[in-house]
């Protein structure tokens, strides 16, 4: 079972919604953010940035821009990354960002993928 943790934001021009990462400037920029949200924020992004790989590649269509964009899927062996992503749910959600965690055995079409987690482009599914 794969998991992805997305925000109830559509992304612009697409029908899958928000991933929590494209999420934390909407947190920063809470007027009632409590302070110990907005410092695990920056410690967990600081913990996935030196422990998770950027994908290669988020679309077969390449430059010439076909394709659907694919999305971010957690392996279930990566227990640690999942862990933190819940931590990041929680200090998202006290910053008034609402998170959904979904859940797949078929994410699509793999176009790139790691010891912790894939892009797949999801065909006509909407995640």
């Amino acid at each position: 079972m794969y998991i992805r943790f997305v925000c109830y934001q559509l992304v612009e021009s697409q029908r899958q919604r928000l991933g929590l990462f494209q999420a934390l400037d909407e947190a920063r920029g809470c007027d009632f953010a409590p302070s110990w949200a907005l410092e695990q924020i920056e410690e967990i992004y600081g913990w996935f940035k030196k422990n998770l790989a950027a994908p290669a590649l988020f679309s077969r269509g390449g430059w010439k821009g076909w394709g659907q964009p694919g999305l971010s899927w957690f392996k279930p062996v990566a227990v640690e990354h999942i862990r933190q992503m819940h931590q990041l749910k929680l200090a998202l959600e006290a910053c008034g960002v609402h998170v959904d965690v979904l859940t797949t055995r078929d994410p699509g079409y793999i176009i790139w993928q790691d010891q912790h987690q894939l892009v797949a482009e999801p065909g006509a599914r909407k995640f």
